[in-house]
């Protein structure tokens, strides 16, 4: 998230009486200015930090507009995708919340990188395949052609691990490194073009006003 307040009392014992009467609205114009700029460049950028990020993430941003009785803007994640993002901006590790974090490494995914909806669901329904923990590794196995069926809630099911193709991986957490440099990029940005905008936003208005 990065969040802008201007305190404009620096800047109205430099002016005029005409245009310390419009300072509030050409602030909050160019605060709103600005938060626009940040967010169409973090869409933009998204993707040379993130890997095929989802148009889910891409739709994540939100931006809270200034007014000239509140000289503060917003830009952020909204909630659900800030959660899992968070990990992406500063490292760390997404530990599940439930059973378990599901990690593809056979199973076919999406051109996002990710599994589809209800694929683990549908691989479980195969003949050839179960649940349990091979060799200390939890998660969903293949069998190789010709292999035994599973037995009743896969009883058995690792007895012969010949073969077997891990689907997917069972995780407790997930590791990442930070990849996401949304708040850096967002502070630059921000810091190069708050004074521009706002200048500008209020030359105009007080050539309006006159």
């Amino acid at each position: 998230m990065l969040q802008m307040s201007i305190d404009t009392r620096a800047i109205e014992r430099r002016l005029n009486s005409l245009a310390k009467t419009q300072l509030p609205f050409a602030v909050a114009l160019g605060i709103n200015d600005v938060t626009g700029q940040i967010a169409a460049a973090e869409r933009t950028t998204m993707g040379r930090d993130l890997d095929r990020p989802t148009p889910f993430t891409q739709r994540g941003l939100s931006i809270e507009r200034a007014s000239k009785r509140k000289l503060t803007g917003i830009v952020r994640f909204k909630p659900i995708q800030a959660d899992y993002l968070a990990t992406q901006a500063t490292g760390g590790k997404r530990r599940a919340k439930k059973r378990a974090v599901l990690v593809p490494v056979g199973l076919r995914v999406n051109k996002y990188g990710n599994l589809p909806k209800n694929a683990v669901k549908r691989a479980l329904a195969r003949p050839d395949t179960f649940s349990g923990k091979v060799r200390g590794v939890a998660g969903i196995y293949q069998r190789p052609k010709g292999g035994a069926r599973r037995g009743r809630g896969g009883v058995g099911a690792a007895a012969n691990t010949k073969g077997l193709k891990l689907l997917v991986a069972y995780k407790a957490s997930v590791s990442y490194r930070p990849r996401l440099k949304f708040v850096p990029r967002a502070h630059r940005l921000a810091d190069r073009e708050i004074g521009p905008a706002i200048a500008r936003r209020l030359r105009l208005a007080v050539q309006t006003a006159r």
